[in-house]
Parts: C-alpha cells; structure tokens; sequence
C-alpha cells in the first residue's frame, strides 16, 4: 500500500489508508517498519500513522531519547496529526507511550491496543545489569544485531526484514546512540506502567508473545495482566513482535477487538 510522510519538528509519520486513525508505535531500535507486514490489512479498514521515534527510522536525534522522553511527546504528536481519536498500537516501548498517553489523555484515544509493552519489568538487580550492559557504548551496536535475533521467534519474511534492518542501523552512529540512551532509561524509576494501566477507562486489547525472553510472559506479562482493571488479554506462541510473527493471528485478533467495540459503542 502506498503511502506519504508527513513531517511533525523531526519525527515523521508515515500515512496510509483511509478510515478511523490507527496510531503505530514500534519498539527501540525499529522503525516504522516494523509493522510492514500489517499495513495492507489495516489500510483497507483505517487511516493508518506510523510513527518513527526520534533517533529511529527518517526521523531526526533533536529530541532526547528515552521511553519517558516518548511517552511525554505522543499527545503532542497526535494532537498535530489532528485526526482523533485514534487507536493506538504500541510495541515495547511504544506501549509504554500508548499507556499514558491512553491514562492521561483519554481524550486522544478511542482504543489501546498494546503488545509485549515496557514498564512493568521488577527493579531486580538483573534488570539493571541488562539494562546498563545493552546501553553501553561497546556493547549496543551488538546488542542491536543480537537482540532481535533472540526475542523474535518465528522466522517469517517479516521477521527477515526486521532483523536485516537492525544490522543496518547498527552501523548508523544516531541509531546506535539512541538505541543505548532508550535502553540506560529502562532503569529510571519513571519507567513504570502500573499506576497509568490501572487509571485507563478505553477499551484495552493486552497481547503478548509467551516466547518472548526479554519481557517473559510469566513475569513482565502477568503484571501488566494484573495492572489492568478491564483488558482483553491474548497470548500468542510467539516472541516479542507477534505481527511480524504471526500476523495472520494477530490481525485476526486486533479486527475482531475493533469490530467488537465499534457495535458496543453504536
């Protein structure tokens, strides 16, 4: 499906499609790319946005990088697209961002749909071991080609694209620079998804790939399950991007959540 840019200060967004305004969010060290494999099947029922974060994709490095950083910009961005209420999309720490902006601004948001979402990973000695390892200097670049290699567990032509695009930005300084500072960020106390979950009153679709070892179904999952006051819940047997590896389910499931809440709200 084709689609044009459109420019907010130094993000852009990638637009396709026509109908109610679908919001997609990738992870760190992704792009809007990320979604390709969803985008025909989306564009044919909404307009869709994707978002390249600052430091990823054609987007430019002005702003600081950081899952807060992103969080605090989303409203901006969605009030510039000016096409609202949106359904918002969000992966790792794109459903970081969706959840409080779906929190704090439910004005901006008609649906949450978040998948294998940042924030609600225990402040264990571990977590900032990681966290500080996969943000250093040396190590990042590595950790950008390593990473994807692990939590994506399906090998799909998606999921190719996905991991040859990691390569290629870990040779770009700005991808690499902004991969490290989001991962360092993971540690602020900031970066906790719990209270904003419990405070969203829209209708809220929780997936989340059980396969997925840097955000476990059994720790990461099941307090974002319990943080939630309303959500539908699904589990794929999958890893950290289930619509890039099971797209086919996973549109399945995102068209039958929106159907569902377009009669309920008729």
């Amino acid at each position: 499906m084709e689609s044009t840019v459109r420019t907010i200060g130094d993000v852009a967004v990638h637009v396709a499609g026509s109908g109610p305004s679908v919001v997609l969010l990738h992870a760190n060290g992704g792009s809007h790319h990320d979604f390709d494999a969803i985008i025909d099947a989306l564009g044919a029922n909404a307009k869709v946005f994707a978002i390249d974060w600052p430091g990823h994709g054609n987007s430019g490095d002005s702003i600081e990088p950081s899952a807060y950083t992103f969080a605090e910009l989303l409203p901006s961005l969605l009030e510039n697209i000016n096409e609202g209420p949106y359904t918002l999309v969000g992966n790792s720490v794109g459903g970081f961002a969706a959840i409080r902006t779906a929190a704090r601004r439910p004005d901006l948001v008609r649906n949450l749909v978040v998948i294998n979402p940042g924030g609600f990973t225990p402040r264990w000695p571990s977590t900032f071991l990681f966290c500080r390892l996969f943000g250093s200097k040396r190590v990042a670049p590595l950790a950008m080609r390593l990473l994807p290699r692990l939590y994506l567990r399906r090998n799909t032509p998606a999921v190719e694209a996905i991991r040859r695009s990691a390569v290629a930005a870990s040779m770009n300084p700005m991808n690499v620079r902004t991969f490290a500072k989001i991962w360092r960020s993971f540690t602020n106390r900031q970066h906790d998804a719990r209270a904003d979950s419990s405070a969203i009153d829209v209708p809220v679709l929780l997936m989340w790939g059980k396969r997925d070892p840097i955000l476990p179904w059994v720790v990461d999952g099941r307090r974002a399950r319990r943080a939630f006051r309303n959500a539908r819940v699904v589990t794929l047997p999958c890893g950290h991007q289930p619509f890039a590896e099971m797209t086919t389910e996973f549109t399945a499931t995102l068209a039958e959540f929106l159907d569902w809440n377009e009669r309920e709200t008729k």
